[in-house]
């Protein structure tokens, strides 16, 4: 049996104390992968390329912007390795803030929504999804069910990148650059424990929604979540196994 090290490792780029990799790293780790977990926030060393042994990356969410260097100073270290992760086409899984830093990193921009999305949501996948090997799943689907937490968003994609789902508030939820590039502005990764950790540090986001009780909302609809996104998850990490062979 192959020890954890031996393991094909995914980088995961934590960018706050509430924001880890939670179900999304489970879920991976479930099909064979090792997490390599750089605590950012906690001053843990952000490179500016991807590590060698590294063979995917998943930047996280965050309650900063994309480019508050002075508030989050590693977030032009972590632009710089995930333009290198699409410069190498590394596959990547950016999770909201992440999608925003991929943006940024890359020819998109990043901009304040006119209106923030809280709490339990939907969105839609167009026609190119529908041949997407990755979220093909989901497709069919309506609607599809997330868990969103943000007031910036993607206001530009990059020339390189494909929009493959979208909301009334936010036109690019879901955006691939290549073949397993991905970007998503919703948080596959959170049940309803996760979210009342939310709740209670109540980011400017949340403050500014006047929601409440999100929780409860995201905690009812855990399971329909579940179902959902974990198969998607799986599907891309079996892609990145299949890139290894």
């Amino acid at each position: 049996m192959s020890s954890a090290r031996n393991l094909p490792t995914i980088l995961v780029l934590q960018n706050g104390k509430q924001d880890p990799p939670h179900l999304v790293g489970a879920w991976l780790e479930e099909i064979g992968f090792r997490l390599e977990i750089i605590t950012a926030f906690n001053g843990a060393k952000v490179p500016s390329a991807v590590p060698n042994g590294i063979c995917a990356v998943i930047p996280m969410g965050g309650s900063m912007s994309a480019t508050d260097d002075e508030v989050a100073p590693w977030l032009p270290a972590e632009r710089s390795l995930l333009a290198d992760a699409v410069n190498r086409n590394i596959p990547i899984f950016a999770i909201c803030l992440g999608a925003q830093l991929l943006a940024a990193a890359t020819d998109g921009e990043v901009t304040r929504a006119q209106t923030g999305e809280i709490g339990l949501h939907s969105i839609t996948f167009n026609e190119i999804a529908n041949s997407d090997p990755v979220f093909e799943t989901v497709t069919k689907l309506f609607p599809v069910p997330v868990t969103q937490w943000h007031e910036d968003h993607v206001s530009k994609l990059p020339s390189s990148a494909t929009v493959l789902a979208s909301s009334e508030l936010c036109p690019n939820q879901v955006y691939r650059i290549r073949d397993n590039i991905y970007a998503v502005q919703f948080h596959p990764e959170v049940d309803g424990d996760l979210v009342h950790e939310w709740e209670i540090h109540a980011d400017n986001a949340f403050k500014s929604s006047g929601r409440s009780d999100v929780a409860k909302e995201i905690h009812e609809a855990e399971g329909s979540l579940i179902a959902t996104w974990k198969p998607v998850l799986q599907k891309w990490g079996e892609r990145v196994l299949a890139k290894l062979d």
